[in-house]
């Protein structure tokens, strides 16, 4: 009976105390301000992926236009990176991508830019789940 009580006990004290919780969510957000990752959804992530595409010289879509479609440029470009046009392009950042690094399925991840350099092109980026801290 002691033992049940001393166990009964020590889970009370251990509920009491803050910051612990049994079996409870991550709580959303990402690292620490210093660590230069910031939160967005998957439309500024995508957003931000087309103005370093263009940033690099590969404009996107036809006129600066989403309704008008990829350009040649773009096309070519997703082609001979193997995603054979700019639609699968599209495709794999807007689905394949996103899902790799949205790990508990929000719709929000942490993006960080990297250095602009020439091996490391400005359509690169580190991405953390959001609840990555």
């Amino acid at each position: 009976m002691r033992r049940i009580a001393a166990l009964f006990g020590l889970v009370a004290a251990l509920a009491l105390v803050p910051g612990v919780a049994l079996a409870a969510r991550p709580v959303a957000g990402c690292p620490a301000d210093t660590s230069g990752y910031f939160l967005v959804g998957q439309q500024t992530w995508w957003d931000r992926t087309v103005a370093g595409f263009e940033a690099e010289g590969i404009p996107v879509y036809v006129g600066g236009d989403p309704n008008l479609g990829f350009t040649a440029a773009f096309d070519a470009f997703a082609a001979d990176a193997g995603y054979g046009n700019g639609q699968g392009l599209y495709d794999y950042v807007w689905v394949t991508q996103w899902q790799g690094i949205d790990k508990n399925g929000d719709l929000m991840v942490c993006m960080k830019d990297r250095p602009h350099t020439p091996g490391n092109p400005a359509y690169f980026f580190n991405g953390v789940d959001n609840t990555s801290k």
